[in-house]
């Protein structure tokens, strides 16, 4: 079984959950006990006879670690008095990208994909580090609430847009900043960006381009879902109830000693779109998506159909590229100038 049908099997115990959340009766009571059991259910574990291999110079090349472009440290303050980190890589321009990060990673490893967006298309770019991660505030894997990475970002943009009023503001972002990038496009209230532009995002757990079987069957060692938890918490806040919205779902098979190693219900709920045709629907700017043929967390042939019969956005599969070295692949970068140039986003 998929995730997407234990999601749909989620969602017809919750319509029957809500109609006996009305009646605070014995049946209720039995519902709500097997529910308890569910998201308390044991933590998934790593297969200990599984080793990590040493990452090759490839692969480390391909994190982001060298830092080869100068910057400046900014801070911005949001809504809840907590103040995320940023680095800025400053060109007098008419237009920032603010460029925000994957899953377990920060501002730090995108160094090199903010420096060379800096030079290819000639505009000021502050990297950004999400709340919970790198030098920004916040407890490691977790948010407040669903979707304060979103009201973060909304944040970050009013403060340069307050700072340069008449400055074009492009959203950039890498696999779980590209989801949180869509549910932003999904917020009405946002202040209005002049364009997207995703590095092999992460369209949402419904999604076509998610590999889904490797998490559920365990042929990922790396990362699993408590899929069981997930259930469990969507019914519980489909009725209203969120206390218990900060248990853990999302596990990496890291060290404890590392910055994040997991990330709560909330959180993993704020990393992308509940439905990935409306994220890419509420796109009304210019969208470009960039995507290696060999990516490993996603399906690099899904992508294609999934972004241009849900949106107006250009796609284009770079051959031979990987998860994390299509931020910074030559060819990447080509396309971005080309795309960049054409809609006037300099």
């Amino acid at each position: 079984m998929t995730i997407v049908a234990k999601f749909s099997i989620g969602i017809v115990l919750t319509i029957s959950l809500s109609a006996l959340a009305q009646h605070k009766n014995d049946p209720y009571k039995r519902v709500e006990t097997e529910i308890i059991k569910l998201i308390y259910s044991p933590d998934p574990a790593f297969d200990p006879n599984i080793v990590q291999q040493p990452m090759s110079p490839e692969v480390i090349a391909d994190i982001g670690f060298e830092q080869v472009y100068q910057n400046s440290p900014r801070e911005f303050s949001m809504r809840d008095g907590k103040h995320l980190f940023s680095y800025a890589y400053k060109k007098e321009s008419d237009t920032t990208i603010i460029l925000v990060h994957g899953v377990l990673s920060g501002a730090y490893m995108m160094n090199k994909t903010a420096g060379l967006l800096q030079e290819t298309t000639h505009n000021d770019v502050i990297a950004l580090d999400f709340r919970g991660h790198g030098q920004s505030e916040g407890t490691p894997g977790d948010v407040d609430y669903v979707n304060q990475y979103v009201d973060d970002l909304e944040d970050v943009v009013s403060a340069i847009k307050k700072e340069k009023p008449n400055q074009s503001i492009v959203l950039a972002g890498h696999s779980m900043g590209g989801g949180i990038i869509l549910r932003y496009a999904m917020e009405k209230d946002a202040p209005e960006v002049d364009g997207y532009l995703l590095f092999a995002p992460h369209l949402g757990a419904n999604a076509p381009t998610l590999k889904e079987e490797a998490l559920e069957t365990g042929e990922a060692p790396f990362v699993k879902l408590h899929i069981n938890r997930i259930i469990g918490l969507k019914m519980l806040n489909a009725i209203g109830v969120t206390k218990y919205n900060n248990l853990p779902v999302l596990f990496f098979n890291l060290p404890e000693t590392m910055p994040v190693t997991k990330y709560s219900y909330r959180a993993n709920e704020s990393m992308s779109p509940s439905d990935y045709k409306e994220g890419l629907n509420a796109i009304a700017k210019p969208l470009l998506v960039l995507i290696g043929s060999e990516d490993e967390v996603f399906d690099a042939r899904k992508f294609n159909t999934a972004i241009t019969e849900n949106s107006n956005g250009e796609v284009y599969t770079v051959e031979d590229e990987t998860h994390n070295g299509i931020r910074h692949n030559k060819k990447a970068m080509e396309l971005i100038s080309n795309w960049i140039n054409h809609h006037t986003l300099q």
